[in-house]
């Protein structure tokens, strides 16, 4: 009788063994809710002495995408990879940041930002998708076993006595019916969990083939960019060479042609100049004739036209002079058919020396105008800005 009610009992429990497995696994992962309420309220104890700044755009890709790695299970291999690609791209980000904030490629390393962010959190839930349908088998896997198992035991109770067994036959079969049932419904609830399974796994594996795409017509238009900058890059060079070429004709002792990273810069020494006054000698007009036949062949080129003093005489006296000077070059050159919204006149004064104005031939050097030519090209290309020049060593303060 004994040996019966053994029998009875494992077949209940196998029953009832998937049943109880769900609830139990789902209170584990739920917090208590005293936890959740300790969670929330932890934040509020600490209160920030002062508002923080606004986060930059590589500081928002940063932070969603450390935010989407936050979700990425242990065993998702492409989704770690995809992470690692999306913090090269949040480092991009940051120093085309730092090299101009309005470039395009900017706009494109945010794009990508987004993009990353949005693949990484479909490659997670890709994974997790399989890590859920692994455990559901797993979990009809151990009903089935323990099905066996009291199959088995069944099979080796009538093996032994028949003769008791025979009482409790009819109630096992309805037993077993009862257990067949069950798992008839278990059966049925794997399928349809499988088959949306089957469907959430369809559908991830389309978003990230899309956003996989999305991401390599992205680069294509980035490296497409690149491509563009340097080749207008290149012929803006070669034109400005070319330039350099003809202007190193009016090289002269009285007009030096040099280079730097600002761009051509033509110094034209006062001489030119009448005495402590701003009219232009014939010599110069010519010269700037010259310039200006070059300029209209150059359409692409800007002029910065500035003048310059020595300290001799007042601050206020110099700044006039140097500005109505360059003002001077600049409407001559209007004069010459070269349109005014390419040229800009500002006078420095004696606020930017290149030599020594305790010598004579220093304070020689420092009277001049200035006029820095550059291809529009190379100033709307997003390239560090370069630093003025410095006052020559030795050189005179600003006089009272």
């Amino acid at each position: 009788m004994k040996t019966r009610n053994l029998f009875v009992i494992s077949a209940l429990a196998a029953s009832v063994c998937f049943a109880a497995e769900a609830p139990a696994a789902a209170a584990a992962e739920t917090p208590a809710p005293a936890e959740q309420v300790k969670a929330a309220e932890a934040p509020a104890a600490e209160q920030p002495a002062e508002p923080a700044a606004e986060p930059t755009v590589a500081e928002k890709c940063l932070a969603a995408v450390e935010n989407a790695g936050k979700a990425i299970p242990s065993n998702a291999v492409t989704a770690k990879f995809t992470y690692g690609e999306a913090l090269a791209n949040a480092g991009e980000l940051s120093y085309a940041l730092e090299k101009d904030p309005e470039s395009a490629t900017v706009q494109t390393l945010t794009a990508n930002c987004d993009t990353y962010v949005k693949l990484i959190a479909a490659q997670a839930e890709t994974q997790a998708l399989r890590n859920r349908t692994a455990e559901n088998w797993e979990k009809r896997a151990a009903t089935a076993r323990s099905i066996e198992a009291i199959q088995e035991q069944i099979n080796q109770a009538r093996s032994g006595k028949m003769n008791d067994l025979e009482a409790e036959k009819a109630k096992l079969q309805d037993q077993g019916a009862r257990l067949q049932a069950e798992m008839q419904q278990n059966q049925e609830k794997f399928q349809a969990e499988a088959a949306a399974q089957q469907a959430a796994l369809k559908a991830a594996s389309k978003r990230e083939a899309d956003l996989q795409k999305q991401q390599a017509d992205l680069q294509k238009q980035l490296e497409a960019e690149k491509k563009a900058l340097a080749e207008e890059r290149a012929k803006a060079e070669a034109r400005q060479a070319e330039a350099m070429n003809k202007l190193n004709e009016l090289q002269s002792k009285l007009i030096q042609v040099t280079k730097d990273a600002r761009g051509i810069i033509l110094s034209m020494s006062d001489i030119l100049f009448d005495v402590n006054k701003a009219s232009l000698k014939a010599d110069l007009k010519t010269s700037l004739a010259k310039v200006a036949g070059i300029l209209s062949v150059y359409q692409q080129f800007n002029v910065s036209i500035e003048g310059n003093t020595d300290n001799t005489g007042s601050a206020e006296h110099n700044m006039k002079l140097s500005q109505q000077r360059a003002d001077n070059v600049k409407n001559f050159l209007v004069e010459q058919g070269i349109d005014a919204g390419r040229l800009t006149a500002k006078g420095l004064g004696m606020t930017m020396p290149i030599a020594d104005n305790k010598t004579k031939e220093g304070r020689q050097k420092n009277r001049r105008v200035d006029l820095v030519i550059q291809d529009k090209a190379l100033q709307q290309i997003a390239e560090p800005a370069a630093e003025p020049a410095a006052p020559a060593e030795g050189a005179a303060p600003e006089a009272k």
